[in-house]
């Protein structure tokens, strides 16, 4: 994998290529690691949906989002849960968020993307800016509207709705701080 990512860095081959040679090795492998494959793949097409920086400002798009990297891995791509959660969150000394129910996900995604939307981040200063945002994060990760792959979702559609605002993103934050990332 690692070879790829540098021929991909150098030009030599495209995202495309990578989950090709990604399903080949899947194909191949007689025991299946399921969550070393998941995470080849979603990372694979999370560095696709960075370089074709598309972002749509809707609740919507975060189904989008989830579909495209959880395709073929789980066959809810792109659905919201239709069961409530709780997870031991290692971050939080195994204790629990108290995440949406499922039955009010689309509203709840519905009235945080209606009140965001209002908000002129032009008028703000940059410590009010980060605070809004950061709010805005929260609110729409604590939906969890995924039976899994929320965070990786989240942050992505945050990534792109940042670079829309002109922040700058420094991706060395989720490299030095992964297991943050992935078990927050």
């Amino acid at each position: 994998m690692l070879k790829q990512v540098k021929d991909n860095i150098n030009g030599k081959i495209n995202i495309r290529d990578i989950e090709a040679n990604l399903t080949k090795y899947y194909n191949k492998q007689f025991k299946l690691n399921v969550k070393e494959k998941e995470c080849d793949f979603v990372s694979a097409r999370i560095v696709e949906l960075l370089i074709k920086d598309k972002f749509v400002f809707d609740y919507n798009f975060i189904k989008d989002i989830h579909k495209y990297l959880f395709n073929d891995i789980y066959n809810f791509a792109g659905k919201y849960r239709t069961y409530n959660i709780t997870k031991d969150e290692h971050i939080l000394r195994n204790d629990t968020v108290i995440y949406t129910d499922y039955n009010m996900i689309e509203s709840i995604l519905d009235y945080d993307f209606k009140e965001e939307i209002k908000r002129d981040y032009s008028k703000l200063d940059k410590n009010e800016r980060i605070h809004h945002i950061t709010n805005f994060t929260s609110r729409i990760w604590e939906v969890h509207p995924f039976g899994e792959g929320n965070t990786r979702t989240i942050a992505l559609f945050i990534i792109l709705y940042l670079k829309t605002l002109r922040f700058n993103i420094n991706y060395l934050v989720f490299k030095e701080h992964s297991l943050y990332f992935r078990n927050a």
